[in-house]
C-alpha cells in the first residue's frame, strides 16, 4: 500500500497493489479501503452522511447500507462523505475508478468498506493494482468532498455536451394517451384523450413545459393497456407514426419539444418480441436457470443489457422511432436503477457480474444510432448514474432532499431532471430543471415558477452553487444561491414540510407566514442592486439591500422569493405586466419596462410561438402588439423577451 500526501492540507491518495507470492494460482477478493472505528465528534448519533440515491441525498450516518456502484438508487456516484454538523469534523472519500468496476460500498457502523467482486484469480507472481482512493479530512459538510469528486470526475471522463435546446429546457413531464371514448382505470385519470396524435399541440398548450415525454403510444397500449410493450410500434388507433410526426411538427412550431419513452429493461409477454421467443432468449437468467424478475407478476420479461441482440434491437428501435416521428429525445426507462447478474448461457458473458460493462456497450450503441438520425437528440435514462455521461446527457431523479441534490454540485455537464411529482417548490431550490406541472392542466404556482425561473435559468441549472446557503432569520426558510454571468440568483422558500433532511413529493408552500431576513455572505462589495420576484404573485420589484461588512441582508415577506443580485456591469432586468386572457382573433399590447439600473434603453427581441407580433424587436421601454391568430388553439402561449446583456422575461398569454 502506498500513501501520497497531496498539497492540499488534509488530502491524501491511497493505492494498493496485491501480488500472488505463492507458486500456484490463487483466487482473491478485495476490500479497499476498509476503515473501522469511524465516528466524528463526541456523539455519533449526530453524524450525517451522503447517500448516492439518484441525484444524491443527505441522511443520518449509517442509516443507509451503501450499495452497488452503477445501481442508481444506491451508488450513482463514486464518493462518500460523513460529517458532524456540531463540530464540523468531516471525512470524504473519492473512489477514483474511471472503469466503474463491479464493487459495492458497505456502510455498517463504524465501518466504511469498498468491496470488489467477483473473485480474481492471480497467477504466481502476478499483481493487481486496485483503483486509488482519495481521502479528505476537513471541516465542513459534504460540499468540499463533492467539489473534490468533481475535479477528479472532470479529469477522468469526457462527458458529452447537451443539445443547446436542452440547456434552455425548463423541465420534463410525462404525457400519457388514450383513445377518446375508452374507459381506463382510475390511476390513469391524467391520460389525455385523443382521436389522433395530430392533436399533440393542444396537449402541450395545456401544460407548456418545454419537454413532454410520451408513453402509452405503442401498439401494446392499444391491445393490452400497458405503458410499453417492447415492440414500440406507434399505435394505429391514434393515426400511427405519420400522425405523431405531424403532431410533433406542430409542437415544434410552438417552440416546445418531445421525448419518446422507450423501456430499456422490460418487454411485455403480449408483444411480438415475446411471441417470437426473442424476449425469453434475451432475458436475464438467475443462477438456478429461472427467468423471473420484479415485473414478472405484471406480465413482463426482464431484458439483459449484456445481450448483444437486445443492445442492437434497442439501438435500432431508437433510431427508427426518431426517424418516423421527428421526436427530439429518447429516454430509456428503468436503466440506471439496476445492477443484475446474468447467467444466461445464450449471452456468452465472460462473467455474470459484467453489468456496468454491458451498460457501456448498450448506451454507446443507442447513442451512435440516435445521432445518425438526429444530431441534436437528447438522450436520458430513468436513474442517474454519473458515468453514463460519456454517452447520455442526464436522467430523471425523484428524491426530494432539503439540502441541494449532491449530483448538482459534484458532476457536470451530466444533469438530472426533477420528476414533475417532486413539485415546483422543491424544484426551485434543487438546481435542476423540472419539478411541478404534474396535472392535466397548468396550475397557477407551477406556471408562476416556469415564468420566474426564465431569466435566471442558466444560473439555476448550469451555474455554480455557493458552498454556504444564504442564512435566514427564520429556520423554516430554505434558501440557495446560484451564480450566473454578472449576477447571482437567490431562491428562498417556506415549504409546507419542515423535515430537516427530506420532503415528500409535491410539497407545497407553508400556510404560516412572517417577515424574515436573508444574509448572503461575501457579496457586499460586488452587488450593485437587487430585484425581487414574488413568485406567489409573479410581481417584480426593486428590493432594498443592507450591507453589513462583507455580507448583504435582504428583508422578505413572501413564502416564495427569487432575488436577482446584479453586478454594476451585469445584465439588465426588464419586465412587462400580466397579460389578459384573449380569444382567437383578439389583440393586446405588451408594455416593456426597465426593472434595474443601467442603460436607459436597450433593444430586446420578442418571441411568442403560435402568436403574431408587431414588431418582433423593440426598445425597452417600449411596446409590441400581439395578436391571437383566428385558428389558434386554446391554451397557454409563452411570450418571451430576450436580448444581449439582458435577463429576459417570460409570461403566459391564455387563449380561451
Amino acid at each position: 500500500m502506498r500513501l501520497t500526501m497531496e498539497e492540499q492540507t488534509g488530502t491524501s491518495d491511497w493505492s494498493l497493489r496485491v501480488t500472488n507470492t505463492s507458486d500456484v494460482p490463487r483466487e482473491f477478493m478485495f476490500c479497499f479501503p476498509c476503515l473501522d472505528g469511524v465516528r466524528l465528534g463526541p456523539d455519533a448519533t449526530t453524524n450525517l452522511a451522503t447517500a448516492m440515491d439518484q441525484a444524491g441525498i443527505v441522511v443520518r450516518a449509517w442509516h443507509r447500507p451503501g450499495g452497488v456502484v452503477g445501481k442508481g438508487t444506491e451508488m450513482s456516484m463514486q464518493w462518500h462523505a460523513i460529517w458532524d454538523p456540531v463540530t464540523k469534523s468531516a471525512l470524504g472519500l473519492v473512489f477514483m475508478d474511471p472503469d466503474a468496476r463491479s464493487k459495492r460500498l458497505v456502510l455498517k457502523e463504524p465501518e466504511i468498506c469498498l468491496e470488489y467482486f467477483p473473485p480474481v484469480t492471480l497467477a504466481p507472481g502476478a499483481s493487481l493494482d486496485l483503483p486509488p482512493v482519495r481521502m479528505l479530512v476537513y471541516r465542513g459538510d459534504w460540499r468540499p468532498a463533492a467539489r473534490a469528486y468533481r475535479a477528479w470526475f472532470e479529469h477522468a471522463y469526457t462527458c458529452v455536451e447537451p443539445p443547446e435546446w436542452f440547456r434552455r429546457s425548463d423541465g420534463l413531464v410525462g404525457r400519457h394517451f388514450r383513445k377518446k371514448g375508452r374507459r381506463v382505470e382510475k390511476r390513469y385519470r391524467y391520460m389525455y384523450a385523443l382521436d389522433s396524435f395530430r392533436e399533440l399541440p393542444a396537449v402541450h398548450l395545456r401544460v407548456p413545459v418545454d419537454n413532454s415525454e410520451y408513453a402509452f403510444y405503442c401498439r401494446g397500449s392499444m391491445d393490452h393497456m400497458v405503458h410499453t410493450d417492447g415492440d414500440n410500434i406507434v399505435r394505429d388507433d391514434l393515426g400511427g407514426a405519420k400522425a405523431m410526426r405531424e403532431g410533433i411538427a406542430g409542437v415544434h412550431r410552438l417552440g416546445l419539444h418531445s421525448t419518446l419513452y422507450i423501456e430499456g429493461y422490460i418487454v411485455h409477454q403480449g408483444s411480438e418480441l415475446a411471441r417470437s421467443g426473442r424476449a425469453e432468449r434475451w432475458a436475464v437468467m438467475d443462477k438456478d436457470g429461472s427467468i423471473v424478475g420484479p415485473y414478472t407478476k405484471h406480465g413482463f420479461y426482464h431484458m439483459c443489457p449484456g445481450c448483444v441482440e437486445w443492445q442492437d434491437y434497442l439501438a435500432d428501435t431508437a433510431a427508427r422511432l426518431l426517424r418516423e416521428t421527428g421526436a427530439d429525445g429518447i429516454r430509456l426507462d428503468s436503466l440506471g436503477h439496476y445492477f443484475l447478474p446474468c447467467y444466461n448461457p445464450a449471452h456468452r458473458h465472460a462473467s455474470p457480474f459484467g453489468y456496468n460493462e454491458w451498460m457501456k456497450q448498450l448506451l454507446a450503441k443507442v447513442r451512435k444510432a440516435a445521432l445518425e438520425v438526429n444530431p441534436d437528440v437528447l438522450l436520458t435514462t430513468e436513474g442517474p448514474v454519473d458515468w453514463f455521461g460519456r454517452w447520455f446527457h442526464g436522467a430523471l431523479s425523484s428524491e426530494c432532499p432539503r439540502d441541494l441534490p449532491l449530483m448538482r454540485l459534484a458532476v457536470s455537464p451530466y444533469r438530472p431532471y426533477a420528476y414533475s411529482a417532486c413539485g415546483s417548490v422543491w424544484g426551485s431550490v434543487s438546481g435542476l430543471a423540472g419539478g411541478g406541472c404534474d396535472g392535466s392542466d397548468l396550475e397557477r404556482l407551477d406556471g408562476n415558477w416556469l415564468c420566474a425561473r426564465f431569466p435566471v435559468h442558466e444560473a439555476l441549472v448550469w451555474g455554480d452553487v455557493a458552498d454556504e446557503d444564504p442564512r435566514s432569520s427564520d429556520p423554516q426558510i430554505v434558501a440557495r444561491q446560484f451564480e450566473g454571468d454578472g449576477y447571482w440568483a437567490v431562491v428562498a422558500v417556506r415549504p409546507a414540510c419542515q423535515d430537516p433532511l427530506e420532503w415528500p413529493w409535491k410539497t407545497g408552500l407553508s400556510d404560516q407566514r412572517g417577515e424574515y431576513t436573508l444574509t448572503v455572505h461575501g457579496l457586499a462589495r460586488q452587488v450593485d442592486e437587487a430585484i425581487l420576484c414574488n413568485i406567489e404573485t409573479l410581481n417584480w420589484t426593486p428590493l432594498g439591500i443592507k450591507r453589513c461588512g462583507d455580507d448583504l441582508r435582504l428583508r422578505l415577506e413572501t413564502n416564495w422569493a427569487l432575488v436577482i443580485l446584479r453586478r454594476s456591469d451585469g445584465p439588465v432586468v426588464v419586465g412587462f405586466d400580466a397579460l389578459p386572457k384573449l380569444r382567437a382573433g383578439e389583440s393586446t399590447t405588451l408594455h416593456f419596462k426597465m426593472l434595474s439600473a443601467g442603460p436607459s434603453r436597450v433593444q430586446a427581441f420578442v418571441s411568442a410561438p403560435g402568436l403574431d407580433l408587431t414588431p418582433r424587436e423593440a426598445a425597452v421601454p417600449g411596446e409590441v402588439a400581439i395578436t391571437v391568430p383566428p385558428d389558434a388553439l386554446p391554451g397557454n402561449y409563452a411570450v418571451y423577451v430576450s436580448g444581449e446583456n439582458l435577463l429576459g422575461v417570460k409570461r403566459f398569454l391564455v387563449v380561451e
